[in-house]
């Protein structure tokens, strides 16, 4: 029996723990024996327990009070004025690098552990002696010549990782370590019943975004004075209208840019905007994909966004923005329509078209249904399988 240790770091629930669970789940249960350590506790237990898999809370106060970690994506890099924050993260990377993994590993015994972000930089070389290492790379490294922490991520990585898993081809490259490197994308469930064949003909879209600017949720907003005047979108995720900020600086500049009021604004806008609909957190998105004429994701920075691969796999097409990387899941006028990012204009028109065009509509979609049943199946299970028994095969 192989025994797999996975490590999962976040709180939230989203692509990371949900991947990791459909992972375990279709695992060859006769060869390989799963369990999770989780650094905190949250959601992500709540659904371990209900999918009976093993798992286990830090037990040090360190990860559960106290422990951050470098976000090193375009998504959420840290910026000139937060030196203090930098700082503070780097103290926490050394100690649980050098004191509080070694504390926790102690009391397992693995042949891999599977460390379920490129967040987890400082558990890989303590994991390195307890077993084979696998760093799955599930955000779009930020590229830079003069990147130190780039460079220095990287560099743990090449040193102490076995396997690098990168969730796509854009994900890879930024890495750039090729010869660890392998591209298995994520897996998603074939839907057992295709749409009804009205939804095509729906004047509703759905947005999964929350209040996120990376998600594209102001660029969607001010899309909504373009849109036609029976076109409803379905606002999915978290609407929060920001948080005390303790930077001093960030929150002068904050004030000063005026961001903590463009949010309440976008947000007072959408919930009082006759095209808008608040759906906020869902747990059946099915139900809203089979509802809807396509999927939104207006991203404004590089992000592989699953529930473009879900709405392919309910045969519904899907709006993204040119950021890199969304090519490999939406091809332009084939399974989905590309517009250029925070274009609100282009956007609303995108969408316009779509929930005008009944044909088109349905044509894109079963596309992206036949390209995402080649991609995004049961296949990448055994792709993951396969590194793994490779890994203790070079022993």
């Amino acid at each position: 029996m192989i025994k797999i240790l996975y490590i999962h770091h976040g709180v939230g629930w989203g692509g990371a723990p949900n991947s990791m669970i459909k992972l375990i789940n279709n695992l060859d249960s006769s060869k390989y024996y799963a369990e999770v350590l989780l650094l905190k506790n949250s959601i992500v237990a709540d659904k371990l327990k209900e999918n009976k898999i093993k798992y286990k809370i830090a037990e040090s106060s360190f990860y559960k009070k106290h422990y951050h970690y470098f976000i090193h994506s375009e998504a959420g890099y840290l910026k000139w004025y937060q030196l203090y924050r930098f700082m503070k993260l780097s103290f926490l990377w050394i100690i649980s690098r050098f004191y509080y993994t070694k504390k926790e590993l102690k009391i397992y015994d693995c042949d891999i552990i599977h460390l379920n972000s490129s967040v987890l930089t400082d558990w890989l070389a303590p994991s390195k002696k307890k077993g084979k290492v696998i760093i799955q790379i599930r955000e779009p490294f930020r590229k830079g010549k003069c990147d130190i922490l780039h460079h220095f991520f990287v560099s743990q990585m090449r040193k102490y990782s076995d396997r690098i898993v990168a969730i796509s081809r854009d994900n890879a490259k930024r890495v750039g370590i090729q010869e660890k490197t392998e591209v298995i994308y994520n897996y998603s469930e074939i839907p057992k019943n295709g749409p009804q064949e009205s939804s095509y003909s729906s004047k509703k879209v759905l947005y999964l975004g929350g209040s996120s600017y990376i998600k594209g949720f102001y660029t969607m907003v001010e899309a909504l004075d373009y849109l036609d005047k029976d076109v409803k979108v379905y606002f999915g995720g978290i609407y929060s209208k920001g948080r005390n900020d303790r930077n001093l600086l960030k929150k002068i500049l904050k004030r000063i840019l005026s961001y903590g009021e463009k949010r309440k604004e976008a947000i007072e806008k959408m919930r009082n905007h006759p095209n808008a609909i608040e759906i906020g957190i869902i747990k059946n998105v099915q139900k809203y994909l089979d509802e809807v004429c396509c999927l939104i994701s207006p991203l404004s920075v590089p992000h592989f966004s699953r529930p473009v691969i879900e709405a392919h796999l309910h045969k519904k097409p899907a709006i993204g923005t040119d950021v890199k990387g969304m090519d490999e899941i939406i091809e332009h006028e084939k399974n989905g329509l590309i517009v250029p990012k925070n274009s609100a204009k282009k956007l609303a028109k995108a969408i316009n078209v779509l929930t005008a065009d009944s044909r088109k509509s349905k044509k894109l979609g079963e596309a992206g249904y036949k390209i995402a049943t080649e991609k995004f199946t049961p296949k990448n299970i055994r792709q993951t399988q396969n590194v793994y028994d490779q890994l203790l095969l070079q022993e």
